[in-house]
């Protein structure tokens, strides 16, 4: 007898499970980020050193898997790959994102999965507002405070480069004058490049404000460390030492100079004196 449907899912579910990871994990790829703007496209792409046959991108929402696609693999340059283009995007489109690579000889046998990416959208609130106390060139090695503010009760504040979020976001902080807001730390180590924040409440993690307006910084030069200074102020003391063993000796050589000299003034005059007495 054929089998229900109910039975036909389980079965596909446990040869899922059973056959998964059986190849190394392909690599997946947001372009040109994972920061989609509301109604923009996204590509994401898996590749692989491994020849599939067939990639499967699988998304999530909130722990579950929301939906799969399937697309098959292009080979080039020594592997495959396969482009899933997702957009124009809603709100719905947010959530995290993985993919396998699997051969067609055997479509039950998948890969490892890949690193998870999480698609954000974003641009549905209004934007918060960027600031810094420093200016926009910056010395390596110095720290930075960012502080996002928007009078939206937003619950998180989160911060990125170039498109790219930085780290897990921050708790939306109630000010005195009824703002929201949250500070940034960053150093000692900063990138170069354009910083944006945007706010997202805590039941829709993954879909986000519009963006701030960018702030920039540029780091430049080498900000001294503790043993720098000690050799800067151990050459800067040897220089003084020196000039000031210069300035004795230049003042010593003029002392002796003008005590010679006044000292052959007297003994001319002396001199006149003693032949002048003897002519008379």
């Amino acid at each position: 007898s054929s089998l229900s449907p109910e039975c036909r899912n389980m079965i596909l579910f446990i040869q899922f499970f059973l056959f998964l990871g059986i190849y190394k994990k392909p690599f997946l790829l947001a372009l040109p980020t994972p920061l989609v703007n509301l109604g923009e496209k996204v590509t994401l792409e898996c590749r692989s050193e491994i020849m599939f046959d067939t990639f499967i991108l699988t998304s999530h929402k909130t722990g579950t898997i929301k939906g799969s696609f399937k697309l098959s693999a292009e080979h080039c340059h020594g592997g495959s790959q396969a482009n899933f283009s997702i957009g124009p995007v809603t709100s719905d489109d947010a959530g995290t994102y993985t993919c396998y690579g699997s051969f067609n000889h055997s479509p039950y046998e998948w890969s490892e999965s890949s690193d998870p990416i999480d698609i954000k959208i974003t641009g549905l609130y209004k934007k918060p507002s960027l600031s810094a106390l420093l200016g926009p060139v910056l010395i390596s090695g110095e720290n930075v405070t960012l502080s996002c503010i928007s009078d939206h009760q937003f619950d998180m504040f989160h911060l990125s480069i170039e498109g790219v979020p930085l780290g897990q976001g921050l708790p939306a902080m109630q000010s005195h004058n009824g703002t929201f807001k949250a500070k940034f730390l960053l150093g000692p180590v900063i990138q170069t490049g354009n910083y944006r924040c945007y706010g997202s409440f805590s039941n829709s993690s993954h879909v986000w404000s519009s963006p701030s307006d960018p702030w920039y910084f540029s780091v430049t030069g080498k900000k001294a460390s503790h043993r720098d200074l000690i050799f800067y102020n151990h050459g800067l003391l040897y220089i003084l030492i020196r000039l000031s063993f210069y300035m004795m000796v230049f003042l010593l050589i003029f002392l002796i100079h003008s005590w010679c000299h006044a000292k052959r003034n007297v003994h001319q005059e002396g001199s006149e004196c003693h032949l002048s007495s003897m002519r008379n």
